[in-house]
């Protein structure tokens, strides 16, 4: 009520005092100003036809968004996501009727497409902010790196037709694995492509499909599993170089091929008899009979100031521009795509995942992705805004303050536009001061140091395992149960 008659003076009625907060724009979601400079909101528009294209509570933003936050807040359950959308709506002068069950939130979920995500995150990978962070090594090419891992997914039916368990445990009593391989950006961090499989699916069949995401005059960065001769033959073919772990099995003899100095020779590897099962017949066909290769052998000290010998393969032929040294060096590096993994596996828990479908597990394993490039991109804002290395910021802090932040901004109406940019300045600020120490040649031994439970492991399937025990119980008992 607002009155400006003389005999009663000018006086402000207290409910629209208490209402006007409600009525400033609010966004839609606590995420929404983190992820609006970096996500194109094209991709977050309802569809022109099919699905996600109806007018409805759960839109494809909403959705996607407190998807998001799940994903960034490991544990999250749908119900807490559908509390987290209901307390957003409450806060508005006339709120709609939702359902206190999560099927309805669920459902909109299920409605975003796996390209849709992929689209997501390609663009994540690819955004014009994160690429202008500096080369990993100045004025050289751009360096990649590929490694595969396993995850777990529920033990459904469903899940367990598409990715069975490991053959070393009885049916029934384990998990089933996914088989993943990722390449990094070594630049920046980010996930550029994947390709999952059942767990009996080989990397190298996986190495297979990831190609088309290397570009000429790449240099790929792989353990020894990715060393083979059809992988190294593929990258010399389209002009791209890569940088391996020689295999156990291949002959470490440096008295054989032309010497190129000390501990570095020069090989010419034959196109072998027998093709690979994970190589197509053309592709195979295109192959050259024969490549050059280079192998290099150095010493590497350790901790606990001995040495060991580790021996690689190589394109990179020309021993002037890329020394034994360098080539150790850059090998050095391959190790951040272990760090890489254990950010998404470990600090977004991705390592088991809780989708009940493959449908479901495909886009919530696309969704950590599209997190994890997220969280990656705002390092590198934070690393080019106030001038320290992308390598030394901490992931895990990272994520820790994006989350209280968000919230923070999520408070400031949308037309208090510089203030919510202040509180973002704020945030990359956070993030540049909390560096990692620098911990060469640190060492943490692979053990569990808490106790498990003195549980026997599952030999059976659990209802076998039931009526084993209704078995055992006295007949009286047994009418109880």
């Amino acid at each position: 009520m607002f009155t400006t008659a003389p005999l009663f003076g000018q006086f402000h009625s207290s409910l629209k005092d208490a209402a006007q907060p409600l009525q400033r724009p609010r966004p839609l979601h606590h995420l929404q100003h983190v992820c609006g400079d970096w996500i194109d909101p094209s991709l977050l528009d309802p569809n022109p036809a099919g699905a996600n294209s109806r007018e409805r509570i759960y839109t494809p933003k909403l959705t996607f968004l407190t998807f998001l936050d799940q994903v960034l807040h490991p544990g999250s359950s749908c119900r807490n996501a559908v509390r987290q959308i209901q307390s957003y709506y409450q806060s508005l002068p006339d709120p709609p009727l939702i359902a206190q069950a999560s099927s309805a939130y669920c459902q909109a979920r299920a409605r975003w497409s796996l390209d849709e995500l992929v689209d997501i995150r390609r663009h994540l990978a690819q955004h014009p902010g994160l690429n202008s962070l500096p080369l990993a090594m100045p004025g050289h090419r751009p360096l990649k790196v590929i490694d595969a891992t396993c995850l777990n997914a529920p033990d459904t039916p469903k899940n367990r037709q598409a990715y069975p368990q490991s053959k070393d445990q009885q049916p029934q009593c384990g998990f089933p694995l996914i088989r993943v391989a990722a390449v990094f950006s070594l630049k920046t961090g980010a996930v550029l492509e994947r390709e999952y499989a059942p767990y009996a699916i080989s990397e190298n069949a996986l190495y297979q499909k990831l190609r088309r995401t290397l570009q000429r005059d790449d240099i790929l960065l792989g353990d020894r599993n990715f060393g083979s001769w059809g992988a190294l033959a593929s990258l010399h073919s389209n002009g791209i170089d890569g940088l391996f772990h020689m295999h156990a099995s291949r002959n470490k003899d440096f008295r054989q091929g032309q010497a190129l100095g000390p501990n570095d020779r020069l090989l010419t590897l034959f196109k072998p008899k027998n093709q690979p099962a994970n190589l197509p017949q053309e592709e195979w066909e295109k192959l050259p009979d024969h490549i050059q290769v280079r192998m290099v052998r150095a010493r590497v000290r350790t901790r606990n100031g001995r040495c060991k010998k580790i021996i690689l393969l190589t394109t990179l032929l020309d021993p002037l521009l890329w020394p034994v040294e360098r080539l150790v060096a850059l090998y050095g590096r391959r190790w951040q795509i272990e760090l890489f993994l254990r950010d998404i596996k470990t600090t977004l828990q991705m390592e088991l995942l809780s989708c009940l479908t493959p449908e479901m597990v495909h886009k919530e394993l696309e969704m950590h992705l599209i997190a994890y490039n997220l969280i990656r991109a705002l390092m590198g804002e934070a690393a080019l805004t106030c001038h320290v290395p992308v390598q030394r910021l901490s992931f895990k802090g990272t994520l820790d303050t994006v989350g209280e932040y968000a919230r923070a901004m999520a408070q400031i109406p949308a037309s208090y536009r510089q203030r919510r940019n202040a509180l973002y300045l704020e945030m990359l600020a956070a993030i540049a001061a909390d560096p990692v120490p620098l911990r060469p040649d640190r060492f943490e031994p692979r053990c569990q140091k808490r106790r498990p439970k003195r549980f026997p492991f599952m030999t059976r399937p659990r209802r076998e395992l039931r009526a084993a025990r209704k078995d055992r119980l006295p007949s009286r008992k047994r009418a109880r149960a």
